[in-house]
């Protein structure tokens, strides 16, 4: 199942949902107030539009939109840059800082009676009546769902930890600890358990109450909020073709590779590469990675090792992930491929020095990869390099106990290097294309603009 496949069931049972509250609202008497967040990504646009329609025909209805899901309602971020998409993610920041976030809405202490004589409402589908939706079998979770979770959360991570709000850098968070070292709210925001807005305020209120220095975008945490709404003002400028490679003019087209059992391996977290095994067997087991180790494993999948589309590790991100987030995905996946955004392909992440900075003893592996676990620190991140003798004593024979590396990608040294001179070519080719679309359209033959 695919992240397209993925949200084309969502529309499915949108669209069918659709037609069972039109039956619903025409059997009410009377003016009908219908009150919408307006969701800016592209497929939700797009279910909106789908209702919207079909509802026209209901006498004295009246819909009411609400821009709730970012910080400024992205109709204001449009009419700052003249409705055109900021060149970066500095020139997005300038915009915001001449907007005003409207200050979050207190919680009613009560609220009015249910009217009288109105049916209740028709009820979604449960999980187990959508179509091709299975479950990963994980049960742990860092993330008890709700509003009430969710403020709990914020006020022991943020409010009540001020000097660690004020001066956090996400960089300086690790990627293999065996709990969040972030404040992991994002599942939260992403499903409206928490307001994104609210999230802010506490943030400038622990900024506000520290007394030394606080860090600054984009590390910061206000600057990673900035960076959700940046990311999502493109998945809603661009439409449905922002998380796609052909027909996106702000992707660059690389040639990839399809490998569909070495995709299979990642997804599965049995590459052979230990640190990113552990982290794909964790996404499928809870649902949330750290933002770093998506890193790592987007990169050794695409530009790094695998050369496999970044289209199809975002179609796993979007199934896996619940704080998967329709225009953050398809953004993250073109940057940390060098399709958009970001270019600089030299820079690439190793799947054995990487972890090893913030847990040299393996501890994150040794939980998630439990048949490495007797495996000795010196071979924990590559332990194909144990004699026989050693593995049989860590009773972790390569090749049966825990998989060999895929073939292809043994030397990762080699491959990175191969596929970075790939890079090199793909754009060259898109360089020269880029002067001839300047050239046609200056001659005033009207070849698309790509950015």
């Amino acid at each position: 199942m695919t992240a397209f496949s993925f949200c084309h069931i969502i529309h499915t049972v949108f669209v069918a949902y659709a037609a069972t509250l039109h039956s619903y609202l025409s059997a009410l008497d009377g003016p009908i107030d219908l009150h919408y967040e307006r969701d800016p990504a592209a497929p939700s646009i797009r279910r909106w539009r789908h209702c919207r329609d079909l509802l026209s025909d209901i006498p004295d209805l009246t819909v009411h939109t609400h821009d709730t899901h970012s910080l400024v309602p992205f109709d204001d971020y449009l009419k700052k840059s003249n409705n055109a998409l900021p060149a970066s993610y500095g020139a997005f920041c300038k915009i915001f800082a001449k907007l005003d976030v409207v200050a979050p809405r207190l919680s009613p202490q009560t609220l009015p009676p249910h009217p009288q004589n109105i049916p209740p409402p028709p009820l979604l589908p449960t999980l187990a009546e959508l179509p091709n939706i299975l479950p990963t079998g994980g049960t742990d979770t860092h993330f008890p769902g709700g509003e009430n979770a969710a403020l709990s959360r914020l006020s022991s991570q943020v409010s009540n930890n001020i000097a660690w709000t004020a001066t956090f850098e996400k960089p300086k968070t690790s990627p293999n600890t065996l709990a969040p070292s972030t404040t992991a709210l994002s599942p939260y925001v992403t499903h409206g358990c928490l307001s994104a807005r609210t999230f802010y305020a506490a943030v400038l209120a622990a900024q506000s109450a520290h007394t030394g220095s606080v860090s600054q975008p984009p590390v910061s945490l206000v600057g990673q909020l900035l960076w959700r709404d940046y990311n999502t003002l493109f998945g809603h400028v661009v439409g449905m073709k922002f998380a796609e490679m052909e027909g996106n003019d702000y992707c660059r087209q690389i040639p990839w590779g399809a490998d569909e059992v070495s995709l299979a391996l990642w997804k599965e977290g049995n590459t052979g590469y230990p640190f990113i095994d552990a982290i794909m067997r964790q996404l499928k087991a809870e649902g949330w990675i750290h933002h770093l180790a998506r890193h790592a494993v987007a990169c050794f999948l695409t530009r790094g090792d695998l050369w496999i589309s970044w289209e199809s590790g975002a179609a796993v991100f979007e199934e896996r992930l619940i704080d998967a987030d329709w225009s953050i995905n398809a953004f993250n996946w073109q940057w940390l491929s060098c399709s958009a955004h970001f270019y600089q392909y030299f820079r690439c992440y190793s799947p054995v020095a990487f972890g090893k900075k913030t847990d040299p003893n393996g501890d994150y592996i040794r939980k998630w990869c439990p048949e490495l676990k007797n495996v000795s620190k010196k071979h924990i991140y590559e332990p194909w390099n144990m004699s026989k003798e050693e593995q049989k004593a860590a009773k972790c024979v390569i090749g049966k106990d825990y998989v060999e590396r895929i073939e292809r990608i043994k030397d990762h040294t080699k491959v990175s290097k191969s596929n970075m001179e790939k890079m090199s070519v793909a754009y060259k080719i898109h360089n020269v294309a880029g002067v001839k679309r300047k050239k046609e359209q200056a001659a005033g033959g009207g070849g698309k603009k790509q950015k």
